[in-house]
């Protein structure tokens, strides 16, 4: 490591990390991004919405998140035929929708015809939302993550500014500094902005180091790989002001702490905290946030 780097790292750490990680306050609704990097709450992250409860990525993924009091929701987006943003996370509607085909094969109007399907597959009578639909629905009641968005961030932008919503979305994406720069320019430094740096594929001092010397990401996101040979100090981000995102989904992001091993044993999330993760992105979002009340409770 040469001495630039290491100098660079080493003046992240300017405070302890994690501590009182639980905010006594858990549970109530987080305003804003720069709300939540000023709390010492641990943020609970709806992967495609609610979606064992209603179709991913549809507008009743993302109301019962917010009745359930999930802090932010992760979407998904596609364009159309017309340049309309929706949500969708494949590449093809065939999987999730009575439809075939991209998104882009088709007008919003001609969409509209098509049926989302459950995690079963069984077609339900809800339809493929628009993104601005999704908005008008969450401003002020939960946060948005917009994946598979990076191509549209400066299309997605006017579109928050109109509503006063840039504080409520969080962007990523796995490109490098310099591309992201290039691509974004002086938006880069108007938007919270996370990027994701795969531990498993040999990422990590280097990119960060890149992003916070010319930069302020919001945070990061890792994927820690199958086990924990490539794992960093994320303490050491996080006494710098830096979130900590690490998804619960798949042994592969986590070293196999995954959300269903949390089934029979709620305390394999213990792993998150006690490595300073203070972003978590679940698939059982309910059984994520009786973990965390359960912590709360027992350090009041």
């Amino acid at each position: 490591m040469n001495y630039r780097l290491f100098s660079l790292l080493t003046g992240l750490l300017i405070a302890i990390a994690c501590k009182g990680q639980i905010s006594a306050n858990y549970g109530r609704p987080i305003s804003s991004l720069t709300a939540f990097k000023k709390s010492n709450q641990v943020m609970v992250v709806a992967h495609r919405g609610d979606w064992r409860n209603a179709p991913e990525n549809s507008v009743w993924a993302v109301k019962l998140a917010i009745v359930k009091g999930i802090d932010m929701v992760e979407i998904d987006l596609a364009m159309t035929k017309d340049s309309v943003l929706v949500l969708m996370h494949d590449k093809l509607i065939d999987r999730t929708t009575t439809g075939k085909g991209r998104a882009a094969d088709y007008t919003w109007e001609e969409l509209q015809h098509f049926r989302l399907r459950d995690g079963l597959g069984i077609a339900t009578q809800m339809s493929i939302p628009r993104l601005e639909d999704i908005l008008e629905l969450t401003k002020g009641k939960t946060l948005l993550n917009l994946d598979k968005g990076y191509d549209y961030i400066q299309l997605v932008y006017p579109m928050l500014k109109s509503r006063n919503m840039l504080d409520e979305v969080l962007f990523k994406g796995a490109a490098p500094y310099e591309k992201v720069r290039d691509d974004l320019g002086a938006m880069l430094d108007s938007i919270h902005y996370m990027p994701i740096i795969h531990l498993e594929r040999g990422e990590g001092v280097q990119e960060i180091a890149n992003f916070t010397a010319a930069a302020k990401p919001f945070g990061f996101e890792f994927t820690v790989g199958d086990d924990e040979s490539n794992m960093i100090d994320f303490k050491m981000l996080r006494s710098a002001g830096y979130q900590v995102w690490v998804n619960s989904l798949w042994p592969k992001h986590n070293a196999g702490h995954q959300d269903d091993l949390a089934l029979e044993n709620s305390r394999i999330y213990d792993w998150y905290l006690n490595n300073g993760v203070n972003i978590i992105q679940t698939d059982r979002p309910e059984l994520l946030i009786d973990y965390l009340k359960s912590k709360r409770d027992n350090i009041n």
